[in-house]
């Protein structure tokens, strides 16, 4: 064990090696290096194959000439000038592998190991190329780059930096054997360039690129003709580019996907912004105040985030689920070595002056040919049209009212109804119309907007008109009036939801306190601290509901229970994204990606309201692609989907589930306005609320609609059932109608918007 040892801390010493020795046995030190090498058993392997390194010579020299064995020998004779062919050339002894190979000394080695370049490249640009520094920062795609760049001789001097070492998993891309793991990238890469060509010059910064050693890499022993950034770090990727655009230095980068290549150049447009102005607001100065957190938004846009490939894409977002970090092939490297290569010694030899992203895509240029048309959508995704007035009215014509309406002024009812639509509604999908006659108000139940997964017999639209049904109570109580509700009021006519007549006389003071709250009530999904409420709080909201027709509260406040009730949640997020039609539903038509969008459109959710950081944001980005969401069906991942319920449920104060009495339309319209109770009392109350309620509705299409959803997600959903009904095995005979969770996380910074009231209700008091 003491020889394992003792070799094991040689060979450490060994691992920082990278230059080989040159021995040239005309010069006696150089002699007895040579000798002492075998006297030591320092060498395991000898090469001597200068007999046929001086044909291939003397035949570069004479391309034209036919020659036989021993005119070979014959010319090869006066070439050494009768002395020992022992003595010719050079000896290379190569200390981290014991190799001592005979070879051409340098100018000779040159010309028979560049021969086989002419004439893509001449030999006056194989010259000039010999002037050229090249410095490579980043070390997986960059060992490629520098060893193609090495081969071709591209450049007589390459600055590596990297300051990693060489993992396992490292080998799935860089050429380098076992034997080498643990060894610096740089160090790996010297000695592969050495054993191909001893004479390249090679300078190595261990360290990686970093403000202390920038200017050394960029200037000394001469100023970089070309930067080569194919590193991972955002500092390095801006700083490097910053000094490349002061000394007017060309910059390439390779970014291993799709084959895209990128070229900045420096040294012909002295104003031009780094990285074609996609890292506007970023300099070495403020990138250091920055997290990594707050770096993401700046590196998707450097990369192109909606041009990378699906399989990257899919990559990132199951990056820490069940991948480690962000793949590359070694066939992509092996491009990339190829492609940089190319376009660097076309710049150097002055033959290419743009800047520039290009893609070299082989998944693009070599394919199946097929039908590429873009596919209709699938008919169920589409909802049904718009309700008109006109068929509003038609159902309206022979309506006989049960209860005489209060006649209200156009300005009273206008403002109640514009109180009405203050309500939440599932995606914020605002699927309602109402209509003043002389008979009352209706609520119609418009699907074109709410036609989706979640929305199953249009259960969480229900849900929502009677949130509106709650608002207009609230309101017209301010005005001194109570209203009577008539649900679902015409018979087999599901659309009219509700029928509302006005009447004077109710103690306006009992809802009064309420009505602030139906304006600064809010969904909040913005993060804070866990802060425990009193039990006292949750007793008030349930008694707040008591008199709601069988309407009940449940809180769920331990900590252990709601980790396992938001695992439940999470997966039930998670399938409703990974469903082709859920995905849809959310990334279509429900999310709003700009602020002019959102203007627009008045409906939907903000994508900027979903409380996500920057990473979370980007990975919706990113799962809006269908052929993304496509492939991780396919791996059988999305766990990433589960990370901002758990995340949120892990600060909540506690989770809380509204019940009904039995699965019903009428219960979700009741169990709607008990949902709107609670939200405006715990925001009075200065307490955040966030919906959390996609299992209530998937476990509905589960039990009552399962033949609208494949086997794959009938397990799933009946899975999460079980999981459900055991951790809260009292609901069991009772049927959840909202699910939410309790916070105290401040005002939020989105609200959504309200498409215009003049789009949703129409007065026609003499119909």
């Amino acid at each position: 064990m003491e020889s394992i040892a003792g070799l094991l801390e040689s060979t450490a010493y060994m691992n920082s090696i990278y230059s080989p020795i040159l021995l040239r046995l005309d010069n006696e030190k150089d002699k007895e290096t040579f000798e002492s090498l075998f006297e030591n058993n320092r060498v395991s392997y000898i090469n001597d194959n200068i007999f046929s390194q001086l044909k291939e010579l003397i035949k570069c020299l004479n391309p034209s000439l036919k020659l036989n064995h021993n005119e070979y020998r014959e010319l090869i004779d006066k070439k050494i000038g009768g002395k020992d062919i022992t003595h010719y050339g050079v000896w290379v002894y190569y200390p981290w592998n014991q190799r001592l190979v005979h070879l051409l000394d340098e100018t000779e080695f040159i010309e028979v190991r560049t021969n086989r370049n002419r004439y893509k490249i001449t030999k006056e640009e194989q010259n000039i190329l010999q002037t050229k520094k090249i410095g490579i920062a980043g070390l997986s795609v960059g060992q490629s780059i520098a060893l193609t760049m090495a081969m071709e001789r591209s450049c007589g001097e390459l600055r590596l930096a990297d300051f990693d070492t060489a993992e396992l998993s490292n080998l799935n891309r860089i050429r380098t054997g076992v034997f080498n793991l643990g060894i610096r990238k740089t160090v790996i890469a010297a000695r592969e360039i050495a054993e191909i060509d001893p004479f390249f010059k090679v300078k190595l910064f261990n360290d990686g690129l970093n403000t202390e050693n920038i200017n050394e890499f960029f200037l000394d022993g001469g100023k970089l003709d070309l930067f080569v950034e194919v590193c991972d770090g955002l500092d390095v990727k801006i700083a490097g580019r910053y000094k490349a655009k002061e000394l007017k230095v060309p910059v390439i980068m390779d970014t291993n996907d799709r084959g895209m290549l990128d070229v900045e150049r420096f040294d012909l447009e002295s104003d031009r912004p780094i990285l074609h102005g996609l890292a506007e607001g970023l300099s070495p100065n403020n990138i250091k105040g920055l997290s990594n957190e707050e770096k993401i938004p700046y590196i998707l846009r450097m990369i192109g985030a909606e041009a990378i490939s699906t399989r990257l894409k899919v990559s990132m977002l199951e990056v820490e689920q069940s991948i480690n970090t962000w793949p590359q092939l070694a066939s992509s490297v092996t491009l990339g070595g190829a492609l940089t290569t190319d376009v660097s010694r076309r710049i150097l030899l002055d033959q290419y002056h743009e800047s520039g992203r290009y893609y070299i895509d082989m998944e693009e240029l070599i394919k199946d040919k097929k039908d590429e048309a873009v596919q209709p959508l699938p008919e169920t995704y589409i909802g049904p049209p718009e309700l008109t007035r006109d068929e509003m009215l038609q159902d309206l014509q022979n309506f006989i009212p049960r209860t005489e309406n209060t006649a209200l002024a156009e300005e009273t009812i206008t403002e109640i109804v514009e109180a009405g639509i203050l309500a939440p509604s599932g995606g914020n999908a605002q699927p309602w119309k109402l209509i003043y006659t002389a008979k009352g108000l209706f609520i119609f139940h418009d699907a074109h907007f709410s036609h989706s997964l979640l929305d199953f017999n249009n259960l969480g639209s229900y849900v929502g008109i009677g949130a509106v049904i709650e608002n207009i109570s609230i309101k017209a109580s301010v005005f001194g009036y109570s209203i009577i509700s008539d649900y679902f009021p015409v018979t087999g006519n599901k659309k009219i939801v509700a029928h509302i007549v006005f009447k004077k006389g109710e103690d306006s003071a009992v809802k009064n306190y309420l009505e602030p709250g139906v304006t600064i009530r809010v969904t909040n999904r913005d993060l804070a601290a866990k802060e425990i409420f009193p039990n006292d709080f949750y007793d008030y909201l349930k008694s707040s509901i008591e008199s709601y027709q069988g309407a009940e509260l449940y809180i769920v406040d331990d900590e252990s229970l709601m980790k396992d009730l938001g695992e439940v949640l999470s997966k039930a997020e998670m399938l409703r994204i990974l469903h082709p039609r859920g995905h849809y539903d959310t990334f279509t038509n429900e999310l709003r990606w700009t602020q002019e969008e959102v203007e627009l459109k008045r409906d939907g959710l903000d994508i900027n309201s979903l409380g996500a950081t920057q990473s979370e944001l980007a990975g919706f980005k990113l799962a809006a692609d269908t052929h993304v969401i496509a492939l991780v069906r396919q791996l059988n991942g999305g766990m990433a989907f589960t990370k901002m319920v758990n995340k949120s449920v892990a600060v909540s104060s506690s989770l809380g589930i509204i019940t009904m009495p039995t699965y019903s339309e009428l219960d979700f319209v009741q169990g709607g306005r008990a949902v709107e109770r609670i939200w405006i009392e715990a925001n009075l109350a200065g307490v955040s609320f966030q919906p959390i309620s996609q299992l209530v509705f998937l476990l509905a299409r589960l039990k009552h609609g399962n033949e609208t959803i494949d086997d794959y997600y009938k397990i799933e959903l009946g899975k999460l059932e079980k999981a459900f009904n055991s951790l809260l095995p009292q609901l069991t005979n009772k049927q959840p109608v909202f699910m939410f969770r309790l916070a105290k996380a401040g005002p939020p910074k989105v609200r959504s918007l309200r498409r215009p009231i003049e789009s949703s209700f129409t007065y026609l008091p003499n119909f």
